[in-house]
């Protein structure tokens, strides 16, 4: 969602940590989700930024998550 609201500005980072060290480790993860029907569109401000085309379609929240979960999931 950050990619499309920032027009490709940020994207996602790869989530995969190699723990090399002897050390008990803790990663504590944030998550951030808008309502399950928000329209997400690029931002006129990033539009500017990159250059005033809209790289990205608008999309439904609720679309876009139920869409991840079941091509990322086996249900």
């Amino acid at each position: 969602m950050l990619k499309i609201l920032s027009n490709g500005i940020y994207g996602s980072s790869l989530h995969r940590v190699i723990n090399n060290s002897p050390k008990y480790r803790v990663c504590v993860a944030y998550f951030y989700e808008p309502n399950f029907d928000a329209a997400i569109e690029p931002l006129d401000v990033c539009i500017q930024k990159t250059g005033g085309t809209k790289n990205f379609e608008g999309a439904v929240y609720g679309k876009h998550l139920v869409s991840k979960a079941t091509t990322n999931f086996v249900m």
